[in-house]
């Protein structure tokens, strides 16, 4: 019996001093400007919301909701730990029909060495979605060896609203965040494929991928079924101080939706021009031939035959540095799609990839 209690004792000390050799840390008590790729930081100092509480009873309810999803945003640090364990809740549900669990309320790990060459770190099955959602990443230090460490960018959620978030390295290793860029932004107003869906994983939404691979900061606002041009929102994006304006709707303007695009694209390129000069990219709703019906076609051909009228009249009225991304450019297959309309990880490369090619472009 002694023996037996003795063991007990020696198996809680072992389980109480395994888990004091982790030192965890909230990112929003680390400073207003830590959380990534939002334009509030100064009003968002408690959570990982996307528009300002100045936005609540300004937009529609579905979009103040979905502003609530941590799509696009990012953590920032440096340590040298080689392990990280991140441990975090969310509001909402874990997973969609169409996107699974580790997209829509996962995260995603990138770690960046002295030498500046981006390297993807798998959790692999070190993660649990309960009650309170656990990743670890393992093993981080084989790349080079060095005891200096790495900056690191966590990607948050695509599709779920993150209530609290926790970051842990081991006891006497450096954790140490890094604050948001003052660099202007490339600020995406989008549907649902900005957002993210149906990325497998939250890195590979394509506002992340072009995040990651031009350097700039991006500003994800994407909003599921509710990227309709409203005024109200091109409100919101007047303020920010851009360097390029993505316009991506028209995924959501199709339909009962196509005869608002003229008007309401007008009058939001308007508004950007009373207060931005950055450029302007319009961005064609883009589909697989072949894998939908003629119908869903025909919409999405109408739709893009309005945007281009914008177009057109926006280059007859001399309107400066408006660019376009067309249907062809963005290149989609019949394998780029998960039901026909969101894209795939394949997909969402695809659209990284157009969008990169455009930046050099707009940018040489």
């Amino acid at each position: 019996m002694k023996k037996l209690l003795l063991t007990c004792l020696l198996s809680a000390v072992y389980v109480l001093t395994t888990s004091a050799q982790t030192r965890w840390m909230n990112p929003l008590e680390q400073g207003e400007n830590i959380v990534h790729g939002r334009w509030w930081n100064g009003e968002l100092r408690d959570n990982f919301h996307r528009l300002t509480p100045r936005a609540e009873n300004k937009v529609r309810s579905a979009v103040w909701r979905l502003s609530k999803q941590s799509a696009g945003l990012s953590i920032c640090f440096h340590t040298n730990a080689p392990s990280i364990k991140v441990r975090y809740g969310v509001k909402g549900g874990l997973n969609m029909f169409h996107m699974p669990t580790t997209g829509v309320s996962g995260v995603d790990l990138y770690a960046t060495d002295a030498d500046g060459r981006l390297r993807w770190c798998a959790s692999k099955f070190n993660l649990s979605f309960k009650d309170t959602i656990n990743y670890e990443f393992k093993d981080l230090t084989y790349f080079t060896g060095e005891d200096r460490g790495y900056d690191f960018e966590l990607f948050l959620p695509l599709y779920n609203e993150v209530s609290w978030m926790e970051i842990g390295v081991e006891e006497g290793r450096e954790l140490r965040f890094i604050p948001a860029s003052s660099e202007k932004p490339i600020v995406v107003y989008g549907t649902s494929i900005a957002q993210g869906a149906c990325a497998s994983r939250t890195g590979m939404a394509w506002t992340n991928i072009v995040h990651r691979e031009s350097g700039y900061p991006v500003i994800n606002l994407g909003f599921s079924g509710n990227g309709q041009l409203e005024e109200e929102m091109f409100a919101f994006l007047a303020e920010i101080d851009a360097r390029l304006f993505v316009i991506d709707c028209l995924p959501n303007m199709s339909t009962e939706r196509t005869e608002l695009i003229y008007d309401r694209l007008l009058k939001g390129i308007s508004m950007l021009r009373e207060k931005s000069q950055a450029p302007i990219l319009l961005v064609e709703h883009d589909y697989a031939n072949g894998v939908s019906s003629q119908q869903n076609v025909d919409w999405y051909t109408g739709s893009n035959g309005e945007q281009q009228r914008v177009f057109k009249t926006l280059q007859q009225k001399g309107v400066k540095d408006i660019f376009y991304l067309s249907h062809e450019e963005l290149g989609f297959t019949q394998d780029s799609m998960v039901e026909g309309l969101h894209p795939n990880d394949l997909g969402m490369r695809q659209y990284a990839d157009a969008y990169l090619r455009k930046l050099r472009e707009i940018f040489p």
